[in-house]
């Protein structure tokens, strides 16, 4: 797939795209950054170079990855991966779509919003709270039904700020609370899973003697 399509960018992106196909890559980035600071989220930023392939900035940390295999090997359901940041020509704060797309790839990924729909309870946690969990959770909640928005719930203790973005992500959580999203610390929300936990093989045990015994 091409790294700049033009039916999804625009016509004022034009420039950008030699006739041969190549992207002219000093236009692109002043198109770019015209096109980011439009939306009004983002000036451009010059990030280090973090979350690489194969370095542990890219990697689930031992205590998540053992978690998820103990829920995969319980519950027989595989860990759906979302890969985000692929395309050289856009920033992508977001898992769902880039900030500016410029391929099919990059645009909003219904697919992956119509999978997180089908969760009793939502509950998202990750890094860094200030930019990708803002923007990620900023995408659902625009994009879930109001009346349920109640199912969204953000540990405010599994997330924190890149330093000096603070702000945004005091702010980010005060609008999420506006629009009906939960937040909690995650000791909270684990008594209320343990408790639903226990009862449901409380029940699954009683289940097991109603009847008569084949």
């Amino acid at each position: 797939m091409p790294l700049l399509e033009s039916h999804v960018v625009g016509e004022t992106s034009s420039n950008a795209l030699k006739e041969d196909g190549e992207v002219d890559t000093l236009a692109w980035s002043i198109e770019y950054t015209k096109r980011l600071e439009e939306k009004g989220r983002f000036q451009l930023c010059i990030w280090p170079e973090h979350c690489l392939i194969g370095t542990p900035g890219h990697n689930v940390v031992p205590e998540v990855r053992d978690a998820l295999e103990e829920w995969s090997d319980a519950t027989g359901k595989s860990v759906e991966w979302v890969e985000k940041g692929q395309n050289l020509l856009t920033e992508m704060y977001s898992a769902l779509c880039a900030e500016v797309p410029v391929n099919e790839k990059t645009s909003f990924n219904t697919h992956l919003l119509d999978s997180l729909k089908q969760s009793q309870k939502l509950l998202i946690c990750g890094q860094a709270m200030s930019h990708c969990v803002n923007y990620t959770v900023r995408d659902i909640v625009e994009n879930w039904p109001k009346d349920e928005r109640n199912k969204i719930t953000l540990l405010r203790d599994c997330a924190s700020s890149v330093p000096g973005f603070e702000a945004a992500s005091e702010e980010f959580i005060e609008e999420m609370m506006k629009a009906g999203t939960l937040t909690f610390i995650t000791k909270a929300v684990a008594v209320v899973v343990n408790l639903n936990f226990e009862l449901i093989t409380t029940m699954n045990k009683s289940k097991k003697h109603e009847g008569p015994c084949c």
